[in-house]
């Protein structure tokens, strides 16, 4: 029994199953294939059945690369699919193919199709895509995906190029401080009363909230204000209220609400951004540059924090 997860006219691409190591050894084999990887051969077939026996990121993130096989007659071809990388925080869109199956066109709709998928059903805001520097056709394939792009970067030690696609279905923009209600409350104060949501500088003419928008829906919230901690110097503004609806998480919200809140601050001449982190959030400002000072601290009702900030370039 097969259980798509895309279909395209030609195509249809499923998760990895037993025997798919004999195509990723085949694959591999042809130094074509794998030329700008950076990948190497599997040593023998039962590495690369290994590989596919213990492949964990469709358990893991819920996402992966997937077998992309044809319609007419059940062909494997290659695999196309998206990857969390979690050092960066972001969703690539990647792929490879049989050099027989080269120019017929399948990267471009298998790839187009995950895109679609990534953002109709997955409601991922962003995906990126990178290619060696020296791969033509692969920088091909995702500029016919419409594409843009970004830089040229190290990847895992070769030079490459990165792309980016946007999701139109979402848009950033300021908000009010009642527009953040439908996020802070079922976030932020589960089973209290919604006046709790309401916090003191939110109608300061100095504060300002921002919000994420996907389609008609607010689904991130972040609320800046002027406050200042007097073992900082300088002009500094505080982050209250952040929150992300659940079903929108690990989609890299929370950080396209903070780099907007820090873009703005920045234009006002502000050096710095303090805030208490809850616990569970201390690992992903860290990631994005904020550090901890002094202790764990107790906020009640709430529970356990730490202070964080970071100097704003």
């Amino acid at each position: 029994m097969i259980n798509p997860i895309i279909e395209t006219d030609r195509l249809f691409l499923r998760e990895f199953k037993k025997g798919d190591g004999i195509h990723f050894f085949q694959m591999n084999a042809d130094s074509e294939v794998i030329q700008y990887t950076g990948d190497t051969p599997f040593k023998d077939i039962d590495e690369a059945h290994t590989f596919i026996e213990t492949y964990d990121a469709y358990k893991k993130t819920g996402i992966g690369r997937w077998a992309v096989i044809r319609k007419s007659d059940q062909e494997f071809l290659g695999w196309c699919g998206l990857k969390y990388h979690a050092k960066d925080r972001v969703v690539d869109i990647g792929f490879r193919f049989y050099k027989c199956y080269w120019n017929h066109g399948y990267a471009t709709e298998s790839a187009n199709a995950v895109i679609h998928y990534a953002f109709d059903s997955l409601k991922y805001p962003f995906l990126v895509a990178h290619a060696h520097i020296d791969n033509i056709a692969s920088h091909g394939v995702i500029k016919k995906c419409n594409m843009h792009f970004l830089k040229d970067f190290d990847y895992d030690g070769l030079p490459a190029k990165l792309y980016r696609m946007d999701n139109p279905d979402y848009h950033l923009k300021q908000i009010t401080a009642e527009d953040t209600w439908p996020v802070r409350h079922p976030v932020l104060r589960k089973g209290r009363p919604l006046e709790d949501v309401y916090m003191e500088a939110d109608e300061k003419e100095s504060t300002f909230h921002v919000g994420i928008f996907h389609q008609h829906q607010i689904i991130g919230v972040a609320s800046f204000m002027d406050d200042s901690k007097p073992i900082f110097t300088g002009k500094q503004y505080r982050l209250r209220g952040m929150a992300v609806l659940p079903e929108y998480r690990r989609r890299g919200i929370a950080e396209l609400l903070l780099k907007k809140g820090e873009e703005i601050l920045r234009e006002r001449d502000c050096i710095l951004l303090w805030f208490n982190a809850r616990i569970i959030a201390v690992s992903f400002y860290k990631n994005l540059g904020y550090k901890t000072i002094g202790s764990e601290f107790d906020i009640p009702l709430i529970g356990p924090h730490y202070l964080m900030k970071k100097e704003l370039e």
